[in-house]
């Protein structure tokens, strides 16, 4: 009886005569409800996934993926590194460094930020710092300074540029030179960030370091390897991951992905409910279809199915305007970029959208899920008419 009660079903659905002008309006409606619904649940997750997708490769490209800190310097760090990397295979590169507060000067303005010193050879196996270059080359750090993309647009400084660095309590001065301007796109990163190497003299002769950046193949194995580290370390020192040290701002971006698909579900919900009525109102509308059904021997299980499938079909209808519009203004989004974003307060310049099979998966099954449920007490309504009065009363 599938066969039948689907092909019943659809002529309910899809009737256009004169008589039924107004209940193929409100089934249009309907549909139209659930094809938004489902557009604007499509483009939030989208934008929201982009957001969390290129805010982690930003944080992961500037930052190493797992950092052991002393406490508060390790200084026996050759010593450490080998233990590390002899002990851990996971680890693919591991870098010391030394940052510390600075003030930085220009011929024509004056700002603060940080100093970071590090061995260009070994930071680049940790946070591909060459990749982020725009200008200049990593061996310029030999006699020279790096500094974030907007650090430099501010202090109005190109490569080959003078700038002093004033640093200490003391507030000692030293002169050095611009050799190279990295952008790693990281707003507060590329705003506030100067490069030194640690054999500069800036630091003096390095004996000890503050840190040691460590990469990994696989950064959601961060956590284990971790453990690993402090084992191998017997937590003498500090060990954390880039999880860790960005657990507030992808909280964040879970929860209000969270909130906002709930927020737009209800959308769906209330289109639903327009299905809902515009059962209802068919079930009126086909008194004495129902009843002829009825006497012609359909059981009211089978006079059920009818009325579920007709609410299936128009959602099912809805879900696929609904997802082909909004697969193409994803792809619209993603290939042209028309939307523009203030990159000083979101670090990206663009909307980024990234929709997954996983996020389509699930607005197809709340779609279904939603409405079956509003179209049940419609069905019960239509299989618990009499046919006999059905057919009296028409």
């Amino acid at each position: 009886m599938l066969s039948y009660n689907f092909f019943l079903s659809r002529k309910f659905a899809g009737q256009k005569r004169r008589a039924d002008s107004f209940l193929w309006f409100i089934s249009i409606f309907s549909v139209a409800g659930i094809a938004i619904g489902v557009v604007a649940l499509m483009l939030v997750i989208g934008v929201m996934n982009g957001f969390s997708r290129e805010l982690k490769r930003k944080i992961i490209g500037a930052y190493p993926i797992i950092t052991v800190e002393g406490k508060p310097f390790i200084r026996d760090y050759r010593q450490v590194m080998e233990r590390v990397s002899a002990s851990i295979p996971e680890v693919e590169g591991i870098s010391p460094y030394i940052t510390t507060q600075v003030i930085y000067r220009s011929s024509r303005y004056m700002l603060g930020g940080i100093l970071k010193a590090i061995d260009p050879v070994s930071e680049d196996e940790v946070t591909n710092i060459a990749r982020f270059l725009k200008e200049g080359k990593l061996k310029g750090l030999d006699d020279g300074i790096i500094l974030g993309s907007e650090l430099a647009k501010e202090l109005d400084v190109g490569v080959g540029d003078e700038i002093s660095i004033i640093t200490g309590v003391l507030a000692l001065e030293r002169q050095t030179r611009v050799a190279g301007i990295v952008e790693y796109g990281v707003y507060a990163f590329d705003s506030s960030m100067g490069f030194v190497s640690l054999n500069s003299g800036i630091f003096g002769t390095v004996s000890m370091v503050q840190g040691i950046g460590i990469k990994i193949g696989d950064i959601y194995a961060s956590e284990r390897v971790a453990a690993k580290v402090r084992e191998v370390l017997d937590n003498k020192y500090a060990v954390s991951t880039w999880v860790q040290k960005n657990k507030i701002l992808f909280a964040a971006l879970a929860l209000e992905r969270k909130a906002m698909a709930v927020i737009l579900g209800l959308i769906v919900l209330v289109a639903s409910f327009n299905i809902s009525s515009t059962l209802m109102i068919t079930v009126y509308r086909k008194v004495k279809e129902i009843g002829i059904l009825r006497a012609l021997g359909l059981s009211s299980r089978d006079v059920e199915k009818i009325f579920i499938y007709q609410g299936l079909i128009l959602g099912g209808k809805g879900l696929m305007s609904g997802l082909v519009s909004g697969g193409i203004l994803a792809w619209l989004l993603k290939k042209y970029q028309f939307i523009k974003l203030p990159e000083f307060v979101y670090d990206l310049s663009r909307l980024p959208i990234e929709i997954s099979l996983s996020d389509i998966s699930w607005i197809i099954v709340l779609v279904f899920a939603i409405v079956s449920f509003a179209s049940l007490y419609p069905a019960k309504r239509a299989a618990g008419l009499n046919p006999n009065r059905a057919i009296r009363n028409e």
